[in-house]
């Protein structure tokens, strides 16, 4: 008996010494041919790196900017301020008049912490800070300029570089906004500023952690932003002779990536723009990828045993898995556990097939709801309670969309879906939904209401385009005081 075991174990070695070898023989013998290959795959690895690099930095400016253009548009169509100003031409010169909008101009400064917050009126020309009037402007003073090219433009907004006059001249990226009556009629520009060096830190972060060089940039190649300041509105991009042969091409991409190699004794790499609608400006990321070139290669020729060895190893017990458990961890991929719900994902796939057959997509809708105040729910019942009212707040979202529809949970307390007909058909079906969250017996004891934001998709409509306007909405409901919808219309150029 032992002998039998012991031949047996060593059988057992002879046939994995058999298997290892014939592995590696296998590996070597592929892996010389097809060094040239392999190459390439590096190269495209490290193209996706940079286009990565490029999304998580295009994410961040995003964030950084278009809020400040949401809250801009949200003073230029407010209420008070096409009345303040128009009772402004019937009482010029009365103090508490002007006292009522610097009180509004410093609430937005203090509520969104932005450096600056303006208001010109356009009967009187005079600039409004949130500290009280700056000046009348001009149009024989070089730093109103501005004002009057964005008024002739006819543009509803847009973002000028320049100093800040009520700010210590200092260099602020403007968000500008026309406001205008029911005729059309101009009555002046609002808008916020944010000082340059928030940006700057931004872009210089991403530098730093990646190895690369970040710029904003406007369509006749002009730098608006830069990490280190040095060629704001000076430096042109396109006085490159890489990027002025893609002149053309960089331009008409509005929505991808353009990639451009080049190669620069001693360095060679990628150019990546990518346009940011919002902004009306580009992104260029130029990744310097000699280094890590040469680093892969130096790592494909020490890791190569390595890798096959413990690969081999790994395949062996991981196929059966992977088989077995294929379909479930690709359904699970697209749910979410706490809810049940399709999570982010699976609801982005839903959104990008809406919108690539937009025939057939002419009466859906693309909603995102929050639930208002739930950090205060977590905090006082805790998390249990929070993924309680989760779940319940999901399952009324699931009968509300029915078969007319797809829920998913969007992130955090955030959902998202889709609704088929048209606004009349739709609107008494928000209604009831909002009563059924508020009205609920359980959710009501702990306070729970909805805030929520629609739009419907239109020909003209990509994903980004109508999840943003969805988004939009969202913050629109909000800012009418939550437990409430808003539905937002397509804004037409």
């Amino acid at each position: 008996m032992t002998f039998l075991k012991s031949s047996t174990k060593h059988y057992r070695i002879q046939i994995n010494l058999v298997i290892s070898f014939i592995i590696l023989l296998g590996f070597l013998t592929v892996g010389f041919s097809t060094y040239a290959i392999y190459s390439k795959l590096i190269k495209e690895d490290i193209v996706n790196i940079s286009k990565l690099t490029a999304s998580n930095i295009y994410g961040e400016i995003g964030n950084e900017l278009t809020k400040p253009i949401f809250v801009s548009l949200t003073m230029a169509n407010d209420s008070f301020v096409k009345k303040w100003i128009l009772d402004e031409q019937a009482n010029p010169n009365t103090k508490e008049h002007r006292l009522e909008l610097q009180q509004y101009l410093l609430g937005i400064k203090s509520k969104y912490l932005y450096d600056s917050v303006f208001l010109i009126s356009d009967p009187s020309k005079i600039y409004y800070h949130y500290e009280g009037i700056n000046k009348i402007i001009s149009p024989t003073d070089s730093h109103d300029v501005w004002y009057y090219n964005f008024v002739n433009s006819q543009m509803i907004y847009d973002l000028d570089v320049d100093t800040d006059q009520a700010n210590q001249n200092r260099l602020s990226v403007f968000i500008n906004c026309r406001i205008v009556d029911e005729d059309k009629n101009l009555l002046g520009v609002t808008g916020v500023g944010l000082e340059i060096q928030h940006v700057q830190e931004l872009l210089s972060g991403f530098e730093s952690n990646y190895k690369l060089e970040a710029i904003l940039f406007s369509r006749d190649g002009s730098i608006q932003i830069d990490s280190a300041g040095s060629h704001m509105g000076a430096g042109n991009l396109f006085t490159d002779p890489i990027l002025q042969s893609k002149q053309e091409a960089i331009l008409a991409n509005r929505t991808g990536y353009e990639i451009i190699e080049f190669k620069d004794q001693p360095y060679d790499g990628y150019y990546i723009t990518k346009y940011i609608e919002d902004l009306d400006w580009y992104l260029l990321v130029k990744k310097d990828t000699s280094d890590l070139a040469a680093t892969l290669n130096a790592q494909i020729y020490r890791f190569t045993f390595i890798y096959i060895f413990i690969t081999a190893l790994v395949l062996l017990f991981a196929n059966r898995i992977i088989t077995k458990h294929r379909l479930e961890m690709l359904s699970l991929t697209k749910t979410d556990t706490p809810t049940g719900l399709m999570n982010r994902r699976g609801f982005n796939e839903k959104i990008q097939d809406f919108v690539t057959h937009k025939k057939t997509a002419e009466a859906t809708h693309i909603f995102i709801f929050d639930i208002d105040n739930f950090k205060h729910v977590n905090d006082r019942y805790g998390h249990m309670v929070g993924d309680n009212v989760l779940h319940m707040v999901g399952q009324l979202a699931s009968s509300f969309v029915g078969t007319q529809g797809n829920i998913s949970r969007w992130g955090g307390d955030e959902f998202a879906g889709s609704l088929n007909g048209t606004s009349e058909e739709l609107n008494p079906k928000l209604d009831s939904f909002l009563n059924q969250i508020r009205n609920h017996p359980e959710l009501s004891s702990y306070g729970i209401t909805i805030s929520l934001g629609i739009t419907k998709i239109h020909m003209v409509d990509s994903a980004e385009s109508v999840v943003h306007r969805a988004d939009q909405a969202l913050y629109k409901a909000k800012d009418l005081g939550k437990n409430c919808y808003y539905v937002m219309e397509i804004q037409q150029k």
